[in-house]
């Protein structure tokens, strides 16, 4: 007799939205309960939609994994690229969101780019399983620019404060909510007013799932959401309620 599938893949009718704590899209509150505007946007959708959802965050290659193999139904918000399309269906956008150079003040104040030329003298940070611009991915091939994979955000602004890198590239919201929950290092860290992308964020769904089967009408919701204001009231930062 085959063994009982994992915890997390026991769904009981429920469907499963996953993510990994990312604020302030998705945020775990000292209560164990998942909060985040990614979060908030999710269950009023699926409540519009009577759809019964449940929501983890789980480490993020983790997160990738569940959805590509349909042990989650999706991710609450995420970048779309060619190569997630392959095993996720994406919603229309529902926000947008910027990824900029952030430096140690100390060792290279006021630091600006223009070309990615500029980037040469540089060891960039970057976070493994996270998509960044095709541009940017070219010229690091191109001009061999030396970058480093780290497992998070956090990890890489550890880098950057303790001088292994000299840039992270990062989403701007999360890194000013990471940096402004620690008020040491948000004094020492500076952002380039040229930003290396902006791009829309969508929620994702496992091939797997039966929610691709109902994309239409959860596209139709968030244009109802965005229409009356639902959807820039709850991705406005600290206006989404925990669940």
């Amino acid at each position: 007799m085959a063994p009982p599938p994992p915890a997390d893949e026991v769904r009981n009718n429920t469907f499963l939205m996953v993510n990994t704590v990312y604020p302030p899209y998705t945020t775990m509150q000292d209560d164990g309960s998942v909060g985040g505007t990614a979060t908030a946007l999710v269950d009023e959708l699926f409540r519009r939609l009577s759809l019964p959802v449940r929501q983890r965050l789980l480490p993020w290659n983790r997160v990738l994994r569940m959805t590509e193999d349909g042990a989650a139904d999706g991710v609450s918000m995420l970048a779309r690229s060619p190569e997630r399309e392959a095993a996720m269906a994406f919603s229309v956008p529902v926000a947008e969101a910027h990824q900029s150079f952030y430096y140690a003040r100390a060792a290279h104040d006021g630091f600006a780019w223009q070309r990615y030329e500029d980037l040469r003298p540089y060891r960039i940070g970057l976070v493994q399983g996270y998509t960044y611009c095709p541009e940017f991915l070219a010229a690091v091939e191109r001009l061999q620019l030396a970058v480093e994979y780290a497992p998070s955000d956090e990890s890489n602004f550890a880098k950057l404060r303790n001088g292994r890198v000299d840039l992270c590239l990062s989403n701007d919201l999360v890194a000013e909510a990471y940096l402004n929950s620690q008020p040491n290092l948000r004094s020492a860290v500076g952002k380039a007013e040229r930003p290396v992308r902006s791009y829309p964020l969508h929620m994702a769904f496992s091939r797997n799932s039966p929610l691709v089967g109902r994309l239409p009408e959860i596209d139709a919701e968030i244009g109802r959401m965005r229409a009356d204001g639902t959807l820039q009231r709850i991705l406005t930062p600290g206006a989404a309620q925990t669940r």
